[in-house]
């Protein structure tokens, strides 16, 4: 009978879990066709494929349904950022991981949706309180990951820290100028540009490759 019953509550967790997916993935697809101006909590459910009260129940209001998808956008962006650094740790070029990474948080749709509610917090104090620590939280675990990484792979933890904010700022510029204004922009030629400066932001000799540095690092770490 307890058996049973431990049973039951793990399938009614896992049901509750994937009806809490489902609602959060809606919300995001909507707030990336429709943007920020566009969502309404009403058309979530239909496109989630659950009740309006099952919806209600978890989310009653919309700040309260845009701060959990906000939450759940940022949380994958961790992941995808820590199965990467994970990655980076047996690459001889730590620094193409990281902006790999960086391209597909900033240059993904949902980006474009967050960059939306940001905009909208500015003036919404309510939304900003909801908001702006998911936001904080994320950014500082971000950065976080790919400055241990980069660490890690020998390269200043100051000029490292740096070279992330600095990359985080020229994203988010091309992102703006690609998207809102009326200029087109030659995302490749921009990010070769920028990885040439790498050696500079970083302050590396030149005669230091990341190879040759990954290699001194494992070198150091088998002793």
């Amino acid at each position: 009978m307890a058996r049973t019953a431990r049973t039951s509550r793990r399938t009614h967790a896992e049901r509750r879990s994937a009806t809490q997916a489902a609602i959060l993935a809606a919300s995001i697809k909507l707030l990336i066709d429709d943007g920020y101006a566009g969502f309404k909590a009403s058309r979530v459910a239909a496109r989630a494929g659950v009740s309006r009260g099952a919806q209600e129940h978890y989310y009653p209001k919309k700040i309260d349904l845009i701060g959990a998808a906000t939450r759940f956008a940022m949380d994958e962006a961790v992941h995808h950022a820590q199965s990467l650094a994970a990655s980076a740790a047996h690459s001889p070029d730590p620094i193409a991981k990281f902006l790999a990474d960086s391209e597909h948080f900033f240059f993904a749709p949902i980006y474009r949706a967050l960059v939306e509610i940001m905009i909208a917090a500015h003036s919404d104090r309510a939304l900003a309180r909801v908001i702006n620590p998911i936001v904080r939280d994320a950014r500082h675990k971000l950065n976080g990951i790919w400055a241990d990484t980069l660490g890690a792979a020998g390269y200043p933890r100051d000029k490292a820290q740096q070279f992330i904010e600095l990359t985080h700022y020229m994203m988010r510029g091309v992102f703006l100028v690609g998207y809102w204004l009326p200029y087109q922009v030659d995302r490749t030629a921009v990010m070769a540009a920028w990885r040439s400066l790498t050696p500079a932001i970083l302050e590396l000799r030149r005669s230091a490759t990341p190879r040759r540095r990954s290699a001194r690092l494992d070198d150091g770490l088998m002793v």
